[in-house]
């Protein structure tokens, strides 16, 4: 809490995540997947890596779970047959489904590791919760945004309602925020007026919904991405990948005067040397002087990346060896 705030701390605080394929289709095994790695890592804060599809699937998206720990499920079924489907969506329940059992995984790693962890629960934002809805995927959103707007606000809106309760219900519950992500929102795909229209007006329901919560956390994933149109959201902390066309740790925190989480590569870091990692660990903190900065990767790593080679930056961080 203490760095989020920008005050003097020790050390930064440090995460990961990474899919488990094989783990994520059901609380349980959910939970003792998290569990293994935070005993293993001592990660300073967690963010269970709830399947994908779960926002789908409370419209009907059906998988065929992986039995591999890096091997991604099979859709079966979409949740409507085309993309004009979208626009016929009704909110569903979130205390039901596959919103409730995250929600059951999240309070089991709570039990295990005791209130002092903070536990983010991972939401994607009403658009990006569409692309596992439709054959087409994101391809498919993005002609029906233009073809039919109005059809598509419809159904961000029942999305963004059923979001906002699922959200809600985890800050009563004792998650201590959410880890709010987005993936459309970059310059090649969106215009500044489709982000504000069909990213924003249903995305600020949600955070402003849970504005008590300690350690929401805003992700714009992406290259290239518009950024500007999330440094006034309600959060207290900013998720993003340091690639081309997104701006410097520092450059978010100064102007925004809030937390920043990142510094380190998402999927291409299982690619890294130790020596290599850790002068990034390096880079990363000599940017921000450890102020208003939580370390970990601008997205998610590749589910193979090894413990032994996460285990160096926490050694780094811990031992001083970043300096």
């Amino acid at each position: 809490m203490a760095a989020i705030r920008g005050e003097p701390v020790d050390r930064v605080p440090l995460a990961f995540w990474l899919h488990d394929f094989a783990a994520e289709h059901s609380a349980a095994a959910l939970a003792e997947s998290t569990l293994a790695r935070f005993r293993r890592l001592d990660w300073d804060f967690l963010k269970p890596q709830s399947r994908a599809t779960c926002f789908a699937e409370m419209w009907g998206t059906r998988i065929e779970p992986s039995t591999s720990r890096t091997e991604i499920y099979t859709v079966r079924e979409f949740a409507v047959p085309d993309a004009g489907g979208l626009g016929r969506l009704q909110p569903a329940d979130a205390s039901q489904g596959a919103l409730a059992e995250q929600l059951e995984a999240y309070l089991a790693v709570r039990a295990a590791v005791g209130p002092d962890v903070p536990i983010l629960a991972t939401i994607f934002s009403p658009l990006m919760a569409t692309r596992l809805m439709v054959p087409g995927a994101r391809d498919a959103v993005l002609q029906y945004m233009r073809d039919d707007p109005a059809g598509l606000e419809r159904g961000l809106a029942a999305i963004g309602e059923t979001l906002r309760q699922h959200a809600r219900r985890c800050i009563d519950a004792g998650i201590d925020g959410i880890f709010f992500a987005e993936s459309y929102a970059t310059k090649p795909l969106m215009t500044e007026v489709e982000t504000r229209r069909f990213q924003r007006q249903f995305d600020l329901p949600i955070l402003e919904a849970i504005q008590d919560a300690p350690m929401n956390i805003v992700h714009v994933c992406g290259d290239n991405t518009r950024f500007d149109d999330f440094l006034d959201y309600p959060v207290s902390i900013f998720s993003w990948a340091t690639t081309p066309g997104n701006p410097r740790l520092s450059e978010v925190r100064d102007r925004t005067g809030r937390a920043v989480l990142g510094g380190l590569p998402g999927r291409p870091l299982i690619e890294l040397t130790p020596a290599a990692l850790t002068e990034c660990v390096r880079q990363a903190l000599r940017e921000t002087g450890g102020r208003h900065h939580l370390l970990g990767p601008g997205c998610s790593l590749h589910p193979g990346t090894p413990n032994e080679l996460l285990a160096v930056v926490g050694d780094a961080v811990r031992s001083g060896n970043h300096v």
